[in-house]
């Protein structure tokens, strides 16, 4: 049995396009003889990341040798008793494209 899940999603969802990534800076000083350059249009923060971020990726370090859980099964466990429905309901993904 097979399901058209494009079908089931609402038509917003469906006439979404891949994310388009900006140009690296490297690709920018290339084409358009920059030097100074602050990228705000591919959601990059020019002040980098934040004392709580860095505090999470050293923390994360010790763990960075192994695969997450594809699934996610700790962060939908989270999510179903936060939202009180069923694990079955969620589905997770790397941006629209993913999923």
């Amino acid at each position: 049995m097979s399901c058209d899940f494009l079908s089931l999603a609402a038509s917003g969802v469906r006439t979404l396009q891949p994310y388009q990534p900006g140009k690296p800076e490297s690709e920018l000083r290339r084409e358009y003889g920059l030097s100074d350059i602050i990228k705000l249009a591919s959601n990059e923060n020019p002040l980098g990341p934040s004392s709580h971020a860095r505090a999470a990726v050293r923390e994360a370090l010790a763990d960075l040798a192994r695969y997450p859980d594809g699934n996610g099964f700790e962060l939908k466990t989270a999510l179903s008793a936060k939202l009180d429905i069923s694990m079955a309901m969620l589905t997770l993904g790397n941006g629209s494209n993913d999923v």
